[in-house]
């Protein structure tokens, strides 16, 4: 008995030590391959109730109706909704568009109505799109579903809702997210980490920190945890991303984006990190250090914006170019004025123009008018370097309305002259007045309606007789005795339009 027994102990000892060894090497290979070590506290995955559209306010709808006063009378609003109601997928599918890009919300009843009842996956999308552009959260409860079960539902329009959740913020769909990373579905895998970086908090930055260190992440994967990792301030990540961002042998985009988030994280340290990064002759590793830099306001950060200027690659120069404007580096206008004097890309130049306008010093206000009085300059250049000027409204409004004027008997400068007052239509300056007159008077078809957009948005009173007068010619299509000579019908009907929709 005593030898049975001690055989059972024997055996028993054994088969601990064995199940022992095998538990640790289980974990062992669970480590190799970077397991998530955060348990995540799970929660029920959510179906948010359904809610009709937020009704938009009257100074939303009157901006919408005069940003093209041919699309704000009664006659516009029946066409577009009978076309919601009746129209055929091409003609709904490109109103959408339409209004999407104008970001239109006069109609969000009816897109709505239509995306309960419409078959087509196109318009479905187009519709996602819509309210996506006005960040509306009435379509949450058809996205969340979706994201929580998206297996038969086509890989565009699961893409849509992602993007649609984002921009509403939508915090019912972090469990559906959460769920498809966990189970690492490869098709959806990148876009819900993005996702999730978009709407998460402190507990999503800690579940996603523990994919970090996970060596079987894609590239591509890697690349977007990274940026995420950076957008969520995951700061137990610091340490991790500046191995990565340093590491050489390591791809080039995640070298970027990790230079990019640790200086998203807002660490001081991260200052003389990303000024060492900077000197790498990877020109992706230098463009991210400087978008790192971005978040930083100091001395350091200045110095080294200031040598980016003078990079050879034109993306970093631009990336440069923005932060001395974010960050009113001032003593950076002479660069500035060297890039728009000198050989340079035009997308370079035409962003020197604008952060000169915003930064406003003397030597900056002093280049850029003299560009407009030049003669020899170009009336492209002239058109551009306008629109900054107007846009920050710090100096040269007086000389922009004297070659508005100068345009206005030369034919030749028709470009230049419809540039220049869609620029003033833009604002609706009280000292536009007089050049608003000026336009609605042309013989010129397109002048005349550039005047009474200019009209519209300044509703100047000194005009109001000018554009009741236009008004007054309008004839109905249909009516017989139409003058031939009237631009006039088109305009005149565009005036009607801007007074009914004072």
């Amino acid at each position: 008995m005593k030898k049975v027994l001690l055989v059972a102990i024997y055996l028993l000892v054994v088969s601990t030590f064995i199940f022992s060894k095998d538990v640790d090497a289980v974990s062992s290979a669970d480590e190799g391959n970077g397991a998530p070590s955060y348990e995540y506290p799970h929660k029920e995955k959510e179906f948010p109730s359904p809610k009709r559209p937020q009704k938009p306010s009257s100074e939303k709808i009157k901006e919408a109706s005069s940003k093209n006063p041919e699309k704000a009378g009664d006659e516009y609003i029946s066409e577009t909704k009978d076309t919601f109601k009746y129209g055929l997928t091409d003609e709904v599918s490109t109103l959408l568009d339409d209004l999407t890009s104008s970001e239109d919300p006069r109609f969000v009843d009816e897109i709505y109505d239509l995306f309960q009842e419409t078959k087509s996956p196109k318009i479905r999308r187009k519709i996602l799109l819509y309210f996506t552009k006005l960040k509306d959260p009435c379509l949450e409860d058809y996205a969340v579903e979706i994201i929580n079960d998206p297996y038969d539902t086509d890989k565009n329009t699961v893409n849509a809702c992602f993007d649609y959740i984002s921009a509403v913020k939508s915090r019912s769909a972090i469990p559906g997210i959460v769920d498809l990373i966990e189970k690492e579905e490869v098709d959806y895998f990148s876009k819900s980490i993005v996702c999730l970086g978009e709407i998460g908090g402190d507990e999503e930055a800690l579940f996603l920190s523990s994919y970090i260190d996970r060596d079987d992440l894609s590239t591509q994967d890697l690349q977007s945890l990274v940026r995420v990792l950076g957008k969520l301030k995951a700061l137990e990540t610091w340490d991790k991303l500046v191995e990565l961002a340093e590491d050489e042998n390591a791809n080039s985009f995640v070298r970027g984006y990790a230079a990019e988030a640790i200086g998203a994280m807002e660490k001081d340290d991260s200052v003389s990190i990303l000024s060492g990064l900077y000197e790498s002759e990877d020109p992706i590793v230098r463009q991210y250090a400087i978008k790192g830099l971005s978040h930083y306001d100091n001395e350091e950060t200045k110095k080294v914006v200031i040598q980016a200027l003078k990079d050879d690659n034109y993306k970093i120069r631009i990336d440069a170019i923005q932060i001395v404007g974010e960050h009113k580096i001032k003593q950076a206008d002479a660069d500035l004025i060297y890039h728009c004097k000198h050989k340079e890309e035009t997308v370079v130049k035409d962003k020197c123009y604008k952060v000169l306008a915003e930064l406003n010093t003397s030597l900056g206000n002093e280049y850029l008018i003299s560009v407009i009085k030049d003669k020899k300059s170009s009336d492209t250049t002239k058109a551009k370097v306008a629109a900054a000027l107007l846009e920050f409204n710090n100096a040269g409004s007086s000389d922009i309305l004297s070659l508005a004027k100068d345009t206005l008997t030369d034919d030749k400068r028709k470009a230049l002259r419809y540039a220049l007052g869609k620029e003033f239509a833009k604002y609706g300056r009280a000292e536009y007045a007089s050049i608003c007159a000026d336009y609605i008077s042309s013989k010129d078809v397109s002048t005349q309606g550039t005047g009474l957009d200019i009209y519209a948005k300044g509703r100047y009173s000194s005009v109001k007789s000018a554009v009741e007068e236009l008004a007054a010619q309008y004839v109905e299509d249909g009516d017989t005795g139409i003058s031939k000579k009237a631009a006039n019908n088109v305009n005149a009907k565009k005036a009607k339009r801007i007074l009914e929709n004072n």
